[in-house]
């Protein structure tokens, strides 16, 4: 076992988090199916694959400001705080599918450049894509926001599909666009697609 591994394998001990901050990690980093502590690694570089299929994220998660230059998968993961992914740029595939985020998931100003997976996904608390870009396809079919989605001025360069979509309560689309599309009728468009139990605006 990796270093990195070795790291992140003990249990969670708590009120310590495990600090791998602007770190750069050139190997793969496989630990499909763990439970992991705390981790902080705002500002990591990641530059082999990715794969958290099915780990379990025990407390705060920071993945704020990463870069990962290869696929990452973190289909059917599980978190149970918080986990922050504002303004990091997936440069390969990203895989959510089937992922839980039991506080909020935040992609705030995140960039996804190729395909994006977010489908299946449950969020109990809010699901935050504030200006975030998304340049390939994107897929949020069948997943359900409890606490809301907010996609304040998120684009949607390419296809997006949104069937099967649930937001139990507010749905706010101010801003957010299809390709060239930024006029009021492309948040008509997300809004049609979506079954909204709450407050909207767009």
């Amino acid at each position: 076992m990796n270093p990195l591994l070795q790291k992140l394998a003990h249990p969670v001990r708590k009120g310590e988090v495990e600090d791998l901050r602007g770190a750069t990690i050139d190997v793969p980093l496989d630990l499909e199916g763990a439970a992991l502590p705390h981790v902080d690694f705002s500002g990591a570089t990641f530059n082999a694959a990715v794969t958290l299929h099915g780990a379990v994220f025990q407390g705060l998660t920071w993945f704020t400001g990463c870069t990962f230059n290869a696929p990452a998968d973190f289909s059917a993961a599980r978190f149970l705080s918080d986990a922050r992914f504002d303004k990091t740029c997936f440069r390969r595939g990203a895989t959510f599918s089937g992922a839980e985020f039991h506080g909020v998931a935040c992609f705030d100003q995140a960039q996804f450049a190729d395909a994006a997976f977010l489908d299946r996904v449950t969020c109990y608390g809010n699901l935050s894509l504030d200006q975030t870009r998304f340049a390939g396809a994107a897929s949020l079919q069948d997943s359900e926001c409890f606490g809301g989605l907010w996609c304040n001025g998120t684009v949607f360069t390419a296809r997006v599909d949104l069937r099967g979509l649930e937001v139990h309560g507010r749905t706010w689309l101010v801003g957010a666009r299809i390709g060239d599309d930024a006029t009021g009728s492309a948040t008509h468009r997300i809004l049609a697609s979506i079954r909204s139990y709450g407050y909207h605006w767009v």
